[in-house]
């Protein structure tokens, strides 16, 4: 399947971590958005769009990155991989002990976490049809499709570095700018020289830093790549009778896709929204993620 670019989180080894966590403590009367978290930034994230939801609102996480399964998955590539449908039966159990499955709630997943969102609104529609979940928002995610089914040896090294310089600037806290045409027809190498001398440049990394670790610290986002394409094999859904809403910011995964695949999978007319940002910074600019409150509260969009 398409890669979906998240990479593990550090966890203390030895210490189990809960799969379902809240941002903020909730009020049990409070209207549940239930949020699908893939791991490749800490939980902590979502803090920016919990706290500009509305008051009556609580956020809830399912995060992935405390599947032991799946988190050991990143670290060592010859492990076996969880797939799909079993993240979204763990997701599911926890949510319906912790009784949020018991009403109607909004459900949202960041990249990965989208397509596991998917399978979890395909398990409930399937059991009440539109009953349980009333908005599935995903937040660039790439669609469970086909059209973007590639083996790993088949992922361009250009578009793969770009994600990881989007993703090394949402770890230093700024933008790595690049020229549009900067790792084209480059090799992995390569490619890392060009972002290891921009990164310096720009302040990102302070001087002296070796081309030896900043390979380590893409060898590490790689790898979380091939797991999330390992989980997705062989799962390709059908679609739901539901609207899906897109939110797509400026620096998407796929910039020349425009809804990333979700027309395949979404019964009706799509929900779109554009926002400021890249895939590692909309959930914690607080332009976007006002945006990303105001839609996990129920405002539509075009």
């Amino acid at each position: 399947m398409s890669p979906r670019p998240d990479t593990a989180t550090p966890r203390q080894r030895g210490v189990a971590h809960p799969l379902l966590t809240s941002p903020r403590p909730a009020d049990p009367a409070a209207r549940t958005v239930v949020a699908v978290h893939p791991g490749a930034l800490p939980a902590t994230a979502w803090q920016t769009v919990a706290a500009r939801l509305p008051a009556d609102h609580a956020l809830h996480l399912c995060d992935l990155g405390n599947v032991p399964e799946y988190f050991a998955a990143a670290l060592v590539p010859t492990l076996s991989v969880i797939g799909v449908r079993e993240l979204a039966d763990r997701c599911l159990t926890e949510l319906t002990a912790a009784g949020l499955t018991d009403r109607p709630f909004t459900l949202v997943g960041w990249s990965f976490g989208g397509v596991v969102a998917y399978e979890i609104a395909a398990r409930l529609d399937a059991q009440r049809p539109g009953d349980r979940v009333e908005d599935l928002v995903v937040l660039d995610s790439i669609a469970p499709v086909a059209a973007f089914a590639r083996p790993d040896e088949d992922l361009q090294p250009a578009m793969l570095l770009g994600w990881f310089a989007m993703y090394l600037g949402a770890k230093r806290g700024r933008r790595l700018a690049l020229e549009p045409s900067a790792l084209d027809g480059l090799g992995e190498e390569d490619g890392l020289g060009v972002l290891l001398t921009e990164a310096v440049a720009q302040g990102l990394l302070p001087e002296g830093t070796e081309h030896a670790g900043l390979r380590k610290l893409y060898g590490a986002f790689h790898t979380g790549l091939v797991r999330n394409n390992r989980c997705t094999v062989g799962y390709l859904p059908a679609p739901l009778d539901r609207t899906v809403t897109v939110v797509k910011p400026e620096r998407s995964l796929l910039p020349d896709s425009p809804d990333l695949g979700w027309s395949e999978l979404s019964g009706r007319p799509l929900r779109q929204l554009a926002v400021p940002g890249d895939h590692y910074t909309m959930l914690r600019q607080p332009g976007t993620a006002q945006a990303l409150a105001a839609v996990l509260a129920g405002s539509r969009t075009g």
